[in-house]
């Protein structure tokens, strides 16, 4: 596992990034998307490798998400975005349905 219960969001990115997901992934209308070559992937090019929430010490309403993504074209990358009230929830259930295959 790359991402850890004690590590911070940020802690998170660099150790993935250290593992070889350098890309930056986004999600649009049911794709993904990466940042830098503008490829985009549907579920069935996508493998959710990992994922974890972390929640702030300080304010348990304050929630993210980070999942760890490789496409079949090999690109490996991230995507994060916000967790509990304020997340994208189809956004969310996409990720999942990844893990569920």
């Amino acid at each position: 596992m790359i991402l850890a219960n004690s590590n911070t969001l940020l802690e998170d990115i660099e150790a993935a990034k250290q593992n070889g997901y350098n890309y930056e992934f986004l999600y649009l209308f049911g794709k993904i998307v990466c940042r830098k070559t503008k490829a985009a992937f549907s579920a069935q090019d996508v493998t959710l490798d990992e994922y974890h929430i972390h929640e702030a010490l300080s304010d348990p309403s304050d929630q993210s998400i980070i999942f760890l993504l490789s496409t079949k074209t090999g690109l490996k990358g991230i995507v994060s975005g916000a967790y509990g009230i304020y997340s994208d929830n189809e956004q969310i259930e996409f990720f999942l349905s990844l893990a569920n295959r």
